[in-house]
This record gives structure tokens, C-alpha cells and sequence, in this order.
């Protein structure tokens, strides 16, 4: 059985896009659950209709605000969830009428894969200078190979790409995993929620993640509920401080920690400078702050 877990927030029309695209895949979950933390039930009401005529999935639409946050919704779902596949979805992408297909395909051909994402086909193109940086200061704990394979204008050697760190919102799990590894709800990640959670399942599992190259998708960034310039620098900046605090036992981590800072920093200035506003150093610092003097919890 196969579970598809959306967690949604005042995004009707996106919402509505997603949940087609789903609807039109080649191969259909059983169960679709929606987490929806909107103010109102517009977003339901669109759902609803979807589901009139009879597609053979069961929708287990849970409207409720009080549910408080991303990683918060995602762990509801796995509470109530049924499949032995769980499947996370954002609710501003849109699926390519094979990508379940394909996610199946894939765990069927790696048998010890506990774990995957798809492929985001368009995602943003960075040039060469661009991942030099990136890959400059992203080392040791913080190394991300993602970058590297998002995009349809790659040519790849082989479909699955072994990582420790997986995209959330386009994640695919077995059961199993939620077993032994559970999501934070106490220190507040949003952004960097996907990357706490995978890294620890792949601490657990070992090397047995895969970015999956077949099982393609567009992110389509809606800008409702989306940080932008000081606040994302603030968050983003603060969680990776959390992340740390959560791996300072690893060998020279805090080396790598201070590298990452300063590449942070490095790209604090460039946006305020590109914006011509002190909002992204500012974001930059206060997240600092924030996230030194929180208290990690356990």
C-alpha cells in the first residue's frame, strides 16, 4: 500500500495543481492525505470536487490550523498513514504522469533502499562558479551532492545517485524508517528539516538513500507562506546553527561549522549588496544569535 503525505497551507490553486497531477499519475497511491493548516476551507472545498467521481484513492482530508508547522503536519501523516511506501509531496509541484511509476521502479530495482527523492527538471541552473562555491564551503557534515543533478539539462551515467541528504517535500520512505528514526518537532527546523531527518536515517540505515533521475517533477516556488531576503537568511541561518548543535560530537565539526558561517556571511553581503538593503546581513546575524543562544532540545 502506498501513502502520498501533503501538508498544505492557504494554497488552494496550488494545492488543486498538485493533487491533479496525482490523480493522473500512471500508477495511483491508495491513500492521499492532506494536512491542511489553512485559515479557512477553500483549499478543501477545490480538493473535494477533485474527488467526486470515483479515482480510486482514498483522500483523508484533515483540516486543522492548530496542527503548528511543516515537520508538525508531516508527522501527523505518518501517524495516521497506512502504506508500508510513504510518499511526501509539497503542495506546489506538479508530477509527471510517471513519477510514482518510476519511484516503485526504483526501490524495486535497489532492494536496500530505505529512501529516495525525484528529480526536480526545473530546478534553478547553476553555473560552474556558482557550485565551486557552494561545494567550497558545504564540507564535511554540511556536504550536499544535490546540486549537482537536479535538471533536465544533465546527462548521467546511472539513474540513482547515492546521498545522505534527501529533498523532504519530494521524498519517498519506507515504513520501516519511521520505526527507528522520528521527525524533530522540538527545535522548530523548517527549512532544514529534510536534511536533519535524512542525515540521521542515513547515520542509521548507512548508505542507502538515492536520488532517483527517472522519477521527474517541477517545483513551481509559490510565494504564499514564503520567506524571502532577511527572514530566509534569519531561518536559514539559525537552523543550520541547530543543525550543528545536534552533530558537535563528529570529528572537527565545529571547523566545518565556522567554514559554512563564512560562507553564509559571503552570501548574506552579496544579496544585500545586489538588493541594496541591510536585510539579508541583518537576517544573517540575528539568526546567529538565535540560533547560539537556543537551547537545543532533546
Amino acid at each position: 500500500m502506498i501513502s502520498i503525505i501533503l501538508p498544505t497551507k492557504n494554497r488552494p490553486h496550488a494545492l488543486h495543481k498538485a493533487i491533479k497531477s496525482i490523480i493522473k499519475q500512471t500508477i495511483k497511491p491508495d491513500e492521499l492525505i492532506v494536512v491542511d493548516q489553512s485559515i479557512d476551507n477553500s483549499s478543501k472545498n477545490l480538493i473535494d470536487s477533485l474527488f467526486e467521481i470515483n479515482c480510486n484513492i482514498i483522500l483523508n482530508y484533515v483540516l486543522d490550523s492548530k496542527i503548528d508547522g511543516l515537520v508538525n503536519a508531516k508527522d501527523f501523516g505518518v501517524n495516521i498513514s497506512k502504506g508500508e511506501l510513504i510518499l511526501f509531496m509539497e503542495d506546489d509541484v506538479v508530477l509527471e504522469v510517471d513519477y510514482l511509476a518510476e519511484i516503485i521502479k526504483g526501490f524495486e530495482a535497489n532492494p536496500l533502499m530505505v529512501g529516495c527523492c525525484g528529480n526536480i527538471t526545473n530546478h534553478p541552473k547553476y553555473n560552474l562558479l556558482q557550485k565551486m562555491i557552494f561545494h567550497i564551503f558545504h564540507l564535511s557534515l554540511f556536504k550536499d551532492n544535490r546540486i549537482d543533478f537536479f535538471g533536465t539539462q544533465y546527462s548521467h551515467d546511472k539513474s540513482f545517485i547515492s546521498t545522505d541528504k534527501i529533498c523532504g517535500g519530494i521524498s519517498a520512505w519506507k515504513r520501516d524508517v519511521f520505526n527507528n528514526i522520528s521527525f524533530d518537532t522540538k527545535n522548530n527546523f523548517h527549512m532544514l528539516e529534510d536534511i536533519d531527518f535524512s542525515t540521521r536515517v542515513a547515520s542509521f540505515y548507512g548508505d542507502k538513500l538515492f536520488i532517483n533521475l527517472n522519477a521527474k517533477l517541477e517545483h513551481n516556488f509559490s510565494a504564499i507562506n514564503r520567506e524571502f531576503f532577511g527572514p530566509r537568511q534569519y531561518r536559514k541561518v539559525r537552523e543550520y546553527v541547530i543543525y550543528y548543535k545536534k552533530r558537535r560530537s563528529i570529528k572537527n565539526s565545529l571547523i566545518f561549522f565556522i567554514w559554512l558561517m563564512i560562507g553564509l556571511f559571503f552570501e548574506a553581503t552579496f544579496e544585500s549588496l545586489k538588493m541594496k538593503s541591510f536585510s539579508p546581513i541583518l537576517g544573517y546575524f540575528n539568526g546567529l544569535y538565535k540560533g547560539c543562544v537556543e537551547k537545543l532540545i532533546s
